[in-house]
This record gives C-alpha cells, structure tokens and sequence, in this order.
C-alpha cells in the first residue's frame, strides 16, 4: 500500500512541477500581450502551483508519522487497533478537509482563466496557444490524479439543483425549455462521487411567449 501512495505522491508531485513550469514559459512567451489583471493572476497561481509540492510533502510526513505512530499503538490489543483505526480515518478526513481541499480550489481560478484564454485567443499568438492547449491537458491531469471530476453541461441539459448554480435567465419562446439549461458559465467541481467543490454557473431559460403567438391567443380569446 505504501508503494501505491509513493507512486501516486510522485505522480502528482510532477504534474504539479511540469503545471509551474509551463505556465512560467506562457508568461516568458506573450505575457506582454496579455491583459494586466490577467498576467497578475496567473503569476500569482502559478506561484501557488509551485508551493504545492513543498506543503504537500510536510503534509503527507506529518500524516505519514502519525499513521505509523498509530500502527504501533494499535498492535497492543484490538480495543486499541479499533480506536486507531477511527483516528486514522479523522487523520485522513482532515488532511483531506484542511489541505488538499483548499489547495484544488485555489486551481479552480487557473483552470477559469485558462479555459476561457482557449475560447478567446485573440491576444495570444500561435506558439502561446500550444503552450496554453500544453497547459490546460497538465492542469486536466493533475486534477485528474486527485480524483477530481470537471463537469459542464450544454445548451437544452436539465437543471439540477444540486449541481448547478443559476446566475442569469434567458427568455425563449419554447416552453418546452423552461427551466433548463441556456448555457454553461463555468465549469463545476465533484471531488470523488458525491462531494462537490464547485458548483457549477448556468443561465437557465424561462418561458415567455412570443407576441405574435400572445396576439393569436387574444384574439381567440375576444372572439
């Protein structure tokens, strides 16, 4: 099992060293055709990014000692293997609520600028543009690693409450898409099955008949 997280740690610890690096080539490359605000952001992120590996490897030593402190302790008796078993899994949940949490939502913002630069690359120039698609496929992959899931809907999808976050509406004359999805603003966040980091911004459609069809249906109505 140690061989497992070691290989896993590494994995991760590479996606997060080659995701620092490339974003360093995005801002040597065109980072004086980029937006001020943007640049100012993305050297931030990336400053995290490149913070990552050094607070996680503390973490995982500090978790690492109490495990296997805890694995000494419980080989007295199975009264005392049970009570460590439970403070192993608060240890894990907690390293999972207070560090690794934390640390892929501040990606979130990267992940943002990033798939919203692909959208709209009219201040990039070509070579910038491979470096962001270079980007994008290691920060995927580092989420990745993480058991993070990226979801995002299309236009017509469903609206889930549970899910989805609607900021804006938008009139449409076909009922049947009250209250379904116009568009997908930003991309939401699950960490494993159920747990939700972000939810995910929608526009949602609202029924509203046209006028000519309101019209027709005064006029049945007069008549």
């Amino acid at each position: 099992m140690n061989e497992e997280n070691d290989i896993q740690q590494e994995e991760i610890s590479d996606a997060a060293l080659q995701l620092a690096q490339a974003f360093q080539e995005l801002m040597e490359e065109c980072a004086p055709d980029f937006p001020k605000e943007v640049s100012e952001q993305i050297v931030r992120l990336s400053n995290q990014i490149s913070q990552i590996e050094n607070k996680q490897q503390q973490s995982l030593y500090n978790f690492e000692s109490i495990r296997q402190l805890l694995e000494n302790t419980v080989s007295a008796n199975s009264l005392l293997e049970k009570a460590g078993e439970t403070n192993l899994l608060l240890g894990k949940q907690h390293y999972e609520e207070h560090i690794i949490e934390p640390m892929l939502r501040s990606l979130f913002p990267v992940f943002d600028i990033i798939a919203d630069s692909r959208k709209h690359h009219g201040y990039c120039s070509c070579n910038a543009m491979s470096l962001m698609d270079s980007i994008y496929s290691q920060l995927l992959q580092f989420l990745a690693n993480y058991g993070v899931e990226i979801f995002e809907h299309t236009t017509a999808d469903s609206y889930d409450r549970e899910i989805m976050k609607p900021i804006k509406w938008e009139t449409t004359s076909q009922e049947h898409l009250e209250n379904s999805i116009a568009q997908s603003l930003q991309a939401g966040f699950r960490l494993g099955q159920t747990r939700i980091l972000r939810m995910e911004t929608v526009s949602l459609y609202k029924h509203q008949p046209s006028k000519t069809n309101t019209n027709i249906l005064i006029e049945r109505i007069e008549k």
